[in-house]
């Protein structure tokens, strides 16, 4: 068992499930902090409900806090592995104190990568799509971030089922251009309140933009593949 003390950055939503990440104020580098019930094959186990996760909850985005948790158990798979830890039953999740989206940024830089490629240990492959994977068990990381200027980012809708449009971006990082999704709390709240134009306009009032990326797991139409994808925007 090991005491952590994360700044929240990243919190992405999925239906009413959250997935949350942060930086280990301690050790330095990102860890995803999950449910004490949390089972490998079983991915909803895996999630936070909207009592712990989400805006005006305890992780929430800027938030600093304190748990034991234990490394994931030999079958939980690579690269999410890297960072997973499973938070120890009956242990306290305190909260601490909390922080500016600005502070935030400033406090994780240390984790900031030149590329998209570096910010997943170079086990990044993008295809002619300009979507990109890690491949099922990579030994490295699936969380990190990069900065842009505002002017190498759109947003867009994809509609394969009307019922559920996806938020997506298209960044340009180098001479690349990398098609993500957009899971990412705060701009998906965004975008379905004020539509594409209230986030673009968001992206273009600021002077950079951090960018927390991190990759899905695989889901039954690519099994072996892990999608690169937006965690969070913070517009600087």
């Amino acid at each position: 068992m090991t005491t952590y003390e994360i700044i929240v950055t990243d919190v992405t939503r999925y239906g009413t499930l959250y997935c949350v990440a942060g930086w280990d104020r301690i050790r330095g580098g990102m860890i995803r902090p999950e449910p004490s019930g949390a089972i490998a094959a079983n991915e909803p186990s895996r999630f936070w409900d909207g009592q712990h996760a989400g805006p005006n909850r305890t992780f929430a985005v800027g938030n600093i806090v304190r748990f034991d948790a234990n490394a994931p158990a030999a079958n939980f798979q690579f690269p999410h592995a890297t960072e997973d830890r499973i938070l120890v039953a009956g242990q306290p999740i305190m909260l601490l104190a909390q922080q500016t989206v600005a502070q935030t940024a400033q406090a994780v830089a240390g984790g900031i990568s030149p590329t998209l490629e570096a910010a997943f240990n170079n086990g990044l492959i993008r295809a002619a799509s300009n979507k990109a994977h890690v491949p099922i068990g990579y030994n490295g990381r699936s969380l990190g971030a990069i900065e842009i200027a505002p002017n190498q980012i759109q947003f867009y809708v994809q509609s394969f089922d009307p019922a559920k449009p996806q938020l997506r971006s298209r960044i340009t990082v180098g001479n690349n251009l990398y098609d993500l999704s957009v899971p990412a709390d705060a701009a998906k709240s965004r975008w379905q309140g004020q539509g594409l134009a209230g986030l673009q306009a968001d992206a273009q009032a600021s002077m950079r933009i951090h960018v927390r990326v991190g990759l899905s797991r695989p889901f039954a139409a690519m099994p072996n593949s892990c999608y690169s994808q937006v965690n969070g925007l913070y517009f600087l």
